[in-house]
């Protein structure tokens, strides 16, 4: 009943975030799972948990600008930059923005390395969210160039507090020759099914050599937060849990 009638609407919504309603990027398998209230829905729950007042975030892998909105909308945010490497979703990202009136964006459409390559190669694949920069496991639909942008002088420029990634693998190669010092948390989704555990485990070991330690206050199952571990930590309380009657 739910997915017949949400077509008979211009939009969708789920998290206060109202997304528009186009076929084209909102494949029945996305659909079901905003009508669901379970599209990003636990990165959603915790981002107004990690933002801090002041922070510049680099969302990388922004997809439609879902999470982006919601990064934008936390009080105290300076600036989302929300980099994007399917050509495809950059309108409908800007449209989602628009609407749901959050304009402290900006939108790249880009993939981040340090490498010396004017372009990469992006995979394209029916459901957005399976996008990706690898050409396995899953068959793609087709294969384009998207320019590359320079990630640690973004890094640098822009003064980049918090990173939040969700690319489809890459999560296991991007940080290995980034400069994080000025970054303090950064905040990403594991997908061990395109990396094995071999990815999870680089990109855990990347992480500490940088200074960063997976934190599980914020973390559940593959999203996991990683904050700069600080020798003048002040420790958190216990919380006792008292049994539900």
């Amino acid at each position: 009943m739910k997915k017949s009638c949400a077509r008979e609407f211009e939009y969708l919504e789920t998290c206060n975030v109202r997304i528009p309603f186009d076929p084209r990027i909102i494949t029945p398998p996305i659909e079901q799972a905003i009508l669901a209230h379970q599209f990003e829905a636990e990165e959603a729950a915790q981002i107004p948990l990690i933002v801090q007042d002041g922070d510049t975030v680099l969302d990388i892998g922004a997809g439609i600008g879902f999470i982006s909105t919601l990064l934008a909308r936390q009080s105290g945010v300076k600036l989302v930059i929300s980099v994007e490497a399917n050509p495809d979703l950059m309108p409908f990202m800007e449209n989602l923005h628009l609407v749901n009136d959050v304009h402290n964006i900006e939108r790249l459409n880009a993939v981040l390395t340090n490498c010396e390559a004017d372009s990469m190669v992006f995979y394209q694949r029916s459901d957005f969210w399976m996008g990706s920069l690898m050409a396995g496991p899953n068959p793609y639909e087709r294969k384009i160039k998207v320019a590359t942008e320079n990630l640690n002088a973004l890094l640098l420029d822009r003064g980049v507090d918090l990173i939040v990634c969700d690319i489809e693998g890459a999560e296991a190669m991007i940080f290995s020759d980034a400069d994080l010092s000025g970054v303090d948390r950064i905040y990403l989704e594991l997908h061990d099914h395109i990396t094995g555990l071999c990815g999870v485990k680089s990109v855990f070991d990347q992480l500490s050599t940088k200074g960063f330690a997976f934190d599980p206050r914020h973390s559940n199952g593959a999203i996991v937060l990683f904050r700069r571990a600080q020798s003048n930590e002040i420790l958190r309380p216990y919380a006792r849990l008292t049994a539900r009657v």
